[in-house]
C-alpha cells in the first residue's frame, strides 16, 4: 500500500448541451481509479473529477462565474468540451466555459506544466431554429479556430464516442506526470527500442488504414467544412498514437500517401524532434493545405517545447516555412497564423 495519495484533480468546463461527455467522463475517472490502483499500487494514485456540480456551493462574487472561479481553486488537469452552444456571457468573456478556459491557459503559459485539453464533437448539430442559435454555433467555430492555432484542439465524432477519445488521453498525461520521463520518446531509437516487434506491425497496420481513409476522404468529397472535420478526425487519432507512430517516421516522411505523411506530422505534433524540422517546414506551403497548416502547428509545438534546447534549429525551421509561403501567390491564412504564434512560443523560450 503507498504510504501517500497522489490526488490528480481533472476539471472539466463546458456549456450545458455535452451533459453526456460529462458523464462518460466521470465514467472514465471512476475506471481508472479502479484499474491505476491495480497496475500500480506503489503511486497511490487517486483522480478526483472536479465540476461545478460537485464542487460548487452558493456564495457571493462579481458574478455567478467569480463564485465557481474562486471556489474551485487549484487543479492538475483542465478538460474543455463544446459541440453547438458556446454558453453565458460573464463579466469578463463570452461565457463561463471560455474565462475558465482562460485562467487554465494563463496558468499553463507560466511553465507549460498544465495539461490543457479542449474537445470539440463534430456531430452535425440540428437545423438552428432561430437566431440565437445560429450565433451560439458561430461563436464556438470561432473559438474552435483560435484554440487551432495554438494545438490545444481535439475532436471527437459524437457523444457515443468521447469516452474513447479521452481515456487514451488521461492515461498518456498521467503516464508524464508519473511514469515516463520526458525524453522517453525523444527520438526514434528510443521509440523502437522500446516497441516489441508485434506492436509495431499493429501500429504499421492502423496507421496504413488512417492513411487510406484520409486519401479517400480528400480524393471523393468537395473541399469544405464535412470534408475538413472528418480530416480533421483522422488527424487526432493518430495524434494519440504519437509514441507508436515514432518508430515509422524514416518511412512515413518519404511515403508517395498524403495520408502517411499526415501521420508523421500527427507524431511531430505530440513529440517533436529537431531531426524533422526541416522537413516539416518543406510540408507548410508544398502539401495541400490541410496537411501544410498541421505541419504549422507541428513547427509551434517544436517551437514550444524544444525552443530552449534547439533554439537555432527550431529558428530556421520556422525562418525557412516563412519564406516558402512567401513565393505562393495564394497564403493559407491559417499557416501564417500559426507560424506568428509559433514565433511568439520562440520568443518566450529566449
Amino acid at each position: 500500500m503507498p504510504t501517500t495519495v497522489n490526488k490528480i484533480k481533472v476539471f472539466v468546463a463546458s456549456p450545458g448541451d455535452v451533459q453526456a461527455e460529462r458523464e462518460q467522463l466521470s465514467r472514465v475517472v471512476e475506471e481508472l481509479n479502479r484499474t491505476i490502483p491495480e497496475l500500480a499500487p506503489e503511486k497511490g494514485i487517486l483522480l478526483e473529477l472536479v465540476k461545478w456540480e460537485t464542487h460548487v456551493h452558493p456564495g457571493l462574487g462579481r458574478d455567478a462565474q467569480d463564485v465557481v472561479n474562486r471556489q474551485i481553486g487549484a487543479y492538475d488537469i483542465f478538460v474543455g468540451i463544446m459541440w453547438k452552444r458556446f454558453g453565458t456571457p460573464t463579466a469578463v468573456a463570452e461565457s463561463g466555459t471560455e474565462e475558465e478556459f482562460q485562467r487554465a491557459y494563463a496558468e499553463w503559459e507560466k511553465d507549460h506544466k498544465l495539461p490543457v485539453m479542449f474537445y470539440f464533437c463534430q456531430a452535425a448539430p440540428a437545423f438552428p431554429r432561430n437566431q440565437a442559435e445560429i450565433d451560439q454555433l458561430k461563436k464556438v467555430v470561432t473559438f474552435r479556430d483560435e484554440l487551432s492555432q495554438k494545438g490545444l484542439v481535439w475532436e471527437y465524432k459524437d457523444a457515443a464516442s468521447f469516452a474513447d477519445v479521452i481515456r487514451p488521453h488521461l492515461v498518456q498525461v498521467l503516464g508524464k506526470l508519473f511514469f515516463v520521463k520526458p525524453s522517453a520518446a525523444g527520438t526514434a531509437e528510443e521509440a523502437n527500442r522500446l516497441m516489441p516487434d508485434r506492436d509495431k506491425a499493429m501500429a504499421q497496420e492502423r496507421v496504413a488504414n488512417l492513411a487510406r481513409e484520409y486519401d479517400q476522404i480528400r480524393q471523393s468529397m468537395p473541399s469544405g467544412n464535412p470534408r475538413t472535420r472528418l480530416m480533421s478526425g483522422i488527424n487526432s487519432i493518430l495524434r494519440t498514437m504519437a509514441v507508436s507512430i515514432y518508430p515509422l517516421l524514416p518511412d512515413l516522411v518519404h511515403s508517395a500517401s498524403a495520408g502517411e505523411r499526415l501521420a508523421a506530422v500527427a507524431a511531430l505534433q505530440e513529440v517533436p524532434s529537431p531531426g524533422y524540422l526541416i522537413w516539416l517546414a518543406h510540408r507548410v506551403g508544398t502539401e495541400k493545405p490541410f496537411i501544410g497548416y498541421q505541419a504549422s502547428v507541428a513547427l509551434m509545438m517544436a517551437a514550444r517545447f524544444l525552443g530552449r534546447s534547439h533554439l537555432l534549429e527550431v529558428k530556421r525551421a520556422i525562418a525557412d516555412a516563412k519564406d516558402i509561403l512567401d513565393t505562393l501567390k495564394w497564403q493559407d491564412p491559417g499557416q501564417v497564423r500559426t507560424l506568428g504564434y509559433a514565433e511568439q512560443e520562440l520568443a518566450k523560450a529566449t
